[in-house]
């Protein structure tokens, strides 16, 4: 169940995106003809809307009026293709896809919006050429894809909606592809639908029965911890592990928290949510210094809604004190945004919870708010690097400068240094000579429960060799 607002976060798109997708679109319009789209990636709300608007005025040139589809088409089960193949092969299955889709959409509008979600603006002169055409693209999964040396058959769901060239049509048109989605995906996954106005009934439904299983989820412990560790590069060493919380419904499994963290944010449910986390995280933490294991800081994310509640410094000290464990022992992440909401009333916040014992990590670092002025006025003790940084600084300039420029930024004002979603050898050994302090990433570990951590642990699963030699198995 994923929401069409992915597709309009407000990232802001890098500079040779944004000129690349401008010059294409110029080239064609000043063409006269519908341009021949590469595999684009965008992230941004308006670089999409435009795009897709500038396409549709080239098919209407002239008198011509096509029949438009916009098509939303999202991956089935790609995170379990992740982890069990690795995140290598996931991104040459993605390029596979899109090569696929560019073929059977002769090579027009292509456009991938996340990870495994892809847009496609289809158009034909009559409604047969056009079902014919959609046809197409859903055959595109019929046939296997080899990834090194593997064949393995993959699935997508699909939305379908009208769009044409009206001022509003294109973000209706994605919203109306978006709630088909989730109504395939909520039926069965691996089909095609076309919107009907059903599917808003439907999806208010799906909404609220949502935010009814998660209210009953936190009150009966349907949710569950994960820990994803952080490593320190000088000595090869475990030193913090990261809280993350799952949801494992009685029905559907485990549900990832990009589907209900959003619903609880928009719910209200976050702040239950975040005190859960909390005290589990402190209750977890007792458990292993009680057995002599796992002496490691535990990091905590904190939402934007917990930091503004007026009593959350008294309902932290509260919960820590009663666990009976030492407050250095725990880290609080919090985005730039967050903090820079009332400057006055974060500096107070910020200095009670440090002068508790807490330490203060900015998450996601570099995509948030535009000054660094803050970093002089706060009490923040790390940065966190964000992973789309981190992705490519093995093969981009840009992010390796960004990069680069943030540890070396950390280091001057006395801060530690993460790298965040570190998943390739390549990217570890640039941030060891940029001399980046701690890793976090798959490349170590993924999430994992509280009982697979003390088993790696035990056998020193964990330790990332200085020499990258493959780390050996636990039995």
């Amino acid at each position: 169940m994923k929401f069409i607002r992915k597709l309009f976060r407000s990232f802001s798109s890098m500079a040779d995106e944004t000129t690349f997708v401008t010059k294409e679109a110029k080239e064609a319009h000043y063409s006269g003809s519908p341009p021949d789209y590469a595999h684009l990636r965008i992230h941004d709300r308006n670089v999409l809307r435009n795009l897709l608007v500038s396409s549709l005025q080239l098919l209407y040139r002239e008198n011509y009026t096509p029949i438009c589809s916009l098509l939303l088409l999202d991956i089935d089960r790609f995170r379990h293709i992740n982890l069990s193949l690795g995140y290598a092969s996931g991104d040459q299955l993605l390029k596979e896809i899109a090569d696929r889709l560019l073929v059977a959409n002769d090579r027009r509008l292509v456009i991938q919006t996340g990870d495994d979600e892809f847009v496609l603006l289809l158009h034909a002169d009559n409604q047969q050429e056009l079902t014919a055409n959609i046809d197409r693209i859903q055959q595109v999964f019929l046939e296997p894809f080899c990834m090194d040396s593997q064949s393995c058959y993959v699935n997508a769901s699909v939305g379908i909606s009208q769009v044409d060239l009206e001022e509003h049509s294109v973000d209706l048109a994605l919203k109306q592809a978006d709630l088909a989605l989730r109504a395939a995906k909520n039926t069965g996954k691996n089909k095609s639908l076309h919107y009907e106005p059903e599917h808003e009934k439907a999806n208010a439904a799906a909404y609220i029965q949502l935010e009814t299983e998660l209210r009953k989820a936190i009150q009966e412990d349907q949710l569950t911890l994960y820990y994803q560790p952080r490593l320190e590069l000088s000595t090869g060493q475990i030193i913090c592990l990261e809280a993350l919380v799952r949801w494992n419904h009685p029905v559907h499994g485990i549900i990832p928290p990009g589907e209900f963290i959003p619903l609880a944010e928009e719910s209200g449910l976050i702040l239950p949510l975040g005190e859960w986390v909390l005290r589990h995280a402190c209750m977890q933490k007792k458990k292993w210094l009680e057995a002599g294991i796992i002496n490691y800081q535990l990091a905590v994310n904190i939402s934007p809604c917990q930091f503004q509640e007026h009593d959350f410094a008294d309902k932290v000290i509260r919960v820590i004190d009663q666990m009976h464990i030492d407050p250095s022992f725990l880290e609080f992440e919090i985005t730039e945004s967050t903090i820079m909401h009332n400057m006055d009333k974060t500096v107070s916040i910020l200095e009670r919870l440090c002068d508790y014992g807490i330490s203060i990590s900015i998450d996601d670092f570099g995509i948030g708010y535009s000054s660094l002025s803050y970093l002089k006025h706060f009490p923040i003790n790390c940065l966190k690097i964000d992973r789309s940084f981190v992705k490519n600084i093995h093969n981009n300039h840009s992010d390796l400068a960004i990069t680069h420029a943030i540890i070396h930024l950390g280091h001057t004002l006395n801060l530690q240094v993460v790298a965040e979603g570190v998943e390739e050898l390549s990217q570890l050994e640039i941030l060891r000579e940029t001399k980046c302090n701690t890793i976090q990433g798959y490349l170590l570990s993924p999430p994992i429960s509280a009982q697979e951590l003390e088993l790696l642990i035990a056998c020193k699963a964990l330790s990332l060799r200085q020499d990258d030699e493959p780390r050996e198995e636990c039995s």
